[in-house]
């Protein structure tokens, strides 16, 4: 796994989303395996200009991380 650099930071959601298709998992399960609340991580999600939060650099990495594991 490369090294953290958060200069990558990328919270587009897409982005987020095909990393969450490309480790097989649902949302719940992303939040769970991560380790932030179900509700955060659909903030993060969420393409909804009122409902999104910009995920931190933090999450994009270890989601990263699940989609290169699978």
């Amino acid at each position: 796994m490369p090294r953290p650099d958060a200069q990558l930071r990328n919270p587009n959601p897409e982005y987020l989303r095909d990393l969450l298709r490309m480790a097989n998992l649902t949302q719940d399960g992303a939040a769970r395996a991560i380790g932030v609340a179900p509700r955060t991580m659909r903030s993060y999600l969420s393409a909804n200009p009122k409902d999104h939060a910009d995920a931190p650099y933090t999450v994009q990495y270890a989601l990263e991380g699940l989609a290169r594991a699978d």
